[in-house]
């Protein structure tokens, strides 16, 4: 066997971890031919269903866990992705609506120690998407029905693209000629617009030159995680050129999806290499904060524990920055759950997976806030919209609080 080596994952969360052969030329964001190779590593040992070794090897499958079944989690899949990419198998309703019905939250190849799939399986868990949409079985109804929505009016909530900048108080002050512009996201713009005017008060109030884009859509996250690469590219695409267009060299963000999709997706799933330089929200106040003194001025007295976003967590590897600010505003104290960082239990909306699997969606939700309530905090914060809507409508009876960064970040500044 050849020398064993560490490959650079740059940019993701999902941990590093020795490869076993040097002269496997793998590489992220490939189609399904590229890893056919290493479907078959795959040793079903069902690492992939707990915790590796540590937070008392508690579950981290919301599909599997829901589904019950082996085809539900990551070896069922891998053992499935192997079926068909070698013809043994063909796609069909049922086989498509295995591979939908995950959030794709990447929880499960953290676990697995085989170094090939810890590293790439999210990769062809995506890939899998895409050959559904290519055979005819992709995406669910329900996210071909908010994609076509998308692609007329720029988001998937069925509202009016010429609605979507309502939000934005009088009080709020731009700069037209400035450099960073605030990527709102659908979200923040149509749903969680509090996240929105907070983000908005912040950069005031900390004197930060922005704009906000007139003709920001939607950035393809919906898009391309439903497997529909091509059309995601297309959103990307006048992205960019309202981007140049507009004179812009850096871009804050407040949604964890949009952060991912911007730095992550653009440049290296669809070539599109914008140059500009993408912040979330807390890494870009934690930066403000080295090179400021007191730049929080007020208490926030409140017991919190923190959710990690997959899309920021395990996907591109922030896990510090949301924590840091958080512990650096006066009166906040911070738990955490059993299941944090790299382990932490999806909150079940990403992947398209709350529009066509509500059921699978409320299920992860309720056991997460659970578990946030078994850590007596007062509210569950989270530093993505998306988490933050998914929580308030799982909630019963007022039982936690719920909060974004933002709304903190406003409070102490």
């Amino acid at each position: 066997m050849s020398k064993r080596r560490v490959r650079n994952i740059s940019g993701m969360g999902i941990s590093k971890i020795t490869l076993a052969h040097e002269n496997q030329k793998l590489q992220r964001h490939q189609d399904l031919s590229h890893y056919k190779e290493t479907f078959f590593q795959c040793g079903k040992c069902g690492t992939c269903r707990t915790v590796y070794k540590d937070a008392n090897w508690s579950r981290v499958c919301p599909s599997g866990e829901f589904g019950k079944f082996e085809a539900y989690y990551l070896g069922g899949k891998n053992l499935l992705t192997w079926a068909l990419s070698t013809d043994k198998l063909k796609w069909s309703e049922n086989l498509a609506k295995i591979f939908y019905q995950c959030s794709v939250c990447m929880a499960c190849v953290q676990q697995c120690q085989i170094p090939e799939i810890h590293t790439y399986a999210g990769e062809w868990l995506m890939a899998m998407r895409e050959e559904a949409v290519k055979a005819g079985y992709g995406p669910m109804p329900e996210q071909t029905k908010y994609t076509d929505h998308i692609m007329t009016e720029k988001n998937p909530y069925m509202e009016k693209n010429e609605s979507r900048l309502k939000w934005l108080p009088s009080h709020i002050k731009q700069s037209p000629e400035a450099k960073l512009a605030y990527f709102v996201g659908c979200t923040a713009s149509y749903r969680e617009q509090n996240i929105a005017i907070a983000t908005a008060e912040i950069l005031n109030s900390l004197g930060i030159e922005f704009k906000i884009l007139e003709k920001e859509g939607c950035c393809g996250s919906p898009v391309y995680m439903t497997g529909q690469t091509e059309k995601a590219i297309e959103l990307a695409e006048m992205n960019v050129e309202s981007f140049k267009e507009s004179g812009i060299e850096k871009i804050i963000t407040s949604c964890a999806g949009c952060y991912r999709t911007l730095k992550e997706t653009y440049p290296n799933k669809f070539n599109l290499d914008h140059g500009i330089e993408i912040r979330h929200l807390p890494e870009f106040i934690k930066r403000e904060s080295k090179s400021r003194e007191n730049i929080f001025t007020n208490e926030v007295n409140m017991k919190i524990t923190y959710h990690d976003p997959c899309h920021l967590g395990r996907h591109m590897g922030m896990y510090n920055a949301p924590r840091d600010v958080l512990q650096s505003i006066p009166g906040i104290e911070l738990v955490e759950m059993t299941r944090n960082r790299h382990n932490a239990w999806c909150c079940g909306s990403g992947g398209g997976v709350r529009s066509a699997f509500k059921d699978l969606s409320s299920f992860a939700a309720k056991e997460r806030i659970e578990e946030a309530m078994e850590t007596q905090a007062e509210a569950i914060v989270s530093s993505c919209p998306f988490c933050l809507n998914q929580f308030k409508s799982n909630i019963e009876n007022d039982a936690i609080q719920t909060y974004d960064i933002s709304e903190l970040i406003r409070k102490a500044v």
